[in-house]
């Protein structure tokens, strides 16, 4: 089956760098680890349901000449669910024959996660760990990952800090196991701090934070950390075209409409010659004022930007909180944003995509589809995140 899909992106941010032991987003008014790319897609070539119909319905101010995310919502994720035109878009998208997709990048995870990829490789080359209790190696480095981001999250500072001191991602081999020592003192302090104060952070904070220290502790005489290792310093993340290629190359028989971005058009046409996918698969970038379920695709991406940014932003027990506080126009509106995700993962749950940390996962089910806040960890495979 082939389909059209229909692109925006919220917090294209280019590139994500250090600067003065800071992330360059950390001076934004508004920091946001999430970057998405996102929309609506439907299947062949043309939709029975009209996006220009939809846009009219909505009635906005005459001298506004495309629907935008600004235009329908305001604030933070919370607040955008009291919109009532928010609850209309999604309404009408549920009913019609659209389905949403998107990719949702946590940047800042997603910068750190070769540490551990690297750490496992050195302890498999010396044959130092078995797998098998964890579930396999994918589960032990993704529990690493996410305890990594744990400790980053709780002493930024100290972690940025460690990181520009080695010229991260540029650690060279001489620097690869005192950088690793450097990290392991920061996830040591931490335990040192859960004793102080009585275990008042949860028995899953500490024992995966214990987990990892006890990795960094196979890796003390770790030679080198290959898969980090770039010649550029502090450069974490040197463009977001991996997203809009990988986007292209899950369905690459069907149709791919982008807004205009001209940094993406330009990296795709210097490669596309050279690159199988691009070079037999059929994408446009587009004025957005002429193709209406682009804006519509505007619309799904703020909002699942500022959504999945509540999720990074946001402990388990402020999630459940938030959930439990919501007024009955949020819960409408929720409720058909998790009945139009639920249409999308039916259809084909590779339409929605996630590169983030097991707890957002879990903090994604347990705010979208009332997973017991209990249950550690709910384990996602493609989209399926109602069933993990």
């Amino acid at each position: 089956m082939s389909y059209t899909f229909y692109y925006d992106e919220s917090n294209n941010i280019r590139s994500l760098y250090l600067t003065g032991g800071r992330f360059n987003t950390d001076a934004h008014e508004n920091p946001s680890p999430a970057f998405v790319l996102a929309g609506i897609a439907h299947k062949g070539d043309q939709a029975q349901s009209k996006c220009e119909e939809l846009i009219t319905s909505l009635r906005l101010q005459q001298n506004i000449k495309e629907l935008k995310f600004k235009h329908v919502a305001k604030g933070e994720f919370l607040d955008n669910l009291k919109s009532s035109k928010i609850t209309q878009i999604l309404k009408w998208l549920v009913e019609s024959d659209y389905y949403l997709h998107y990719s949702s990048l946590n940047m800042e995870y997603w910068s750190l996660v070769d540490i551990i990829d690297d750490c496992c490789a050195h302890a498999d080359l010396h044959g130092m760990l078995n797998y098998a209790p964890a579930g396999g190696r994918r589960a032990y480095a993704d529990y690493h990952k996410d305890a990594l981001y744990y400790i980053m999250r709780k002493y930024k500072a100290d972690v940025l800090s460690v990181l520009a001191k080695y010229r991260y991602p540029n650690v060279t081999p001489k620097n690869a196991a005192p950088f690793i020592k450097r990290l392991n003192e920061i996830v040591k302090k931490n335990r040192q701090v859960s004793a102080r104060l009585g275990g008042k952070m949860s028995k899953e904070d500490l024992s995966r934070t214990i987990s990892l220290s006890k990795l960094f502790d196979l890796c003390r005489d770790i030679e080198s950390l290959d898969m980090v290792y770039t010649h550029v310093p502090f450069k974490l993340i040197d463009g977001l075209s991996i997203f809009y290629r990988h986007c292209i190359g899950l369905f690459a028989s069907s149709s791919h409409v982008f807004d205009n971005e001209y940094e993406i058009e330009k990296s795709f046409k210097e490669i596309e010659s050279l690159d199988g996918v691009l070079g037999s698969s059929h994408f446009e970038f587009v004025d957005s004022q002429l193709h209406p379920a682009v804006q519509v695709s505007d619309v799904i991406s703020g909002l699942l930007k500022n959504y999945f940014t509540f999720l990074a932003q946001k402990s388990v027990a402020d999630v459940v909180e938030a959930k439990n506080s919501l007024t009955n126009k949020q819960q409408e509106c929720l409720a058909l944003l998790q009945k139009l995700i639920e249409k999308s993962d039916d259809e084909r749950p590779e339409m929605l995509h996630y590169v983030m940390s097991q707890i957002e996962h879990h903090k994604h089910a347990v705010f979208m589809f009332d997973k017991d806040a209990r249950d550690e960890f709910v384990r996602v495979v493609g989209g399926d995140v109602r069933n993990g």
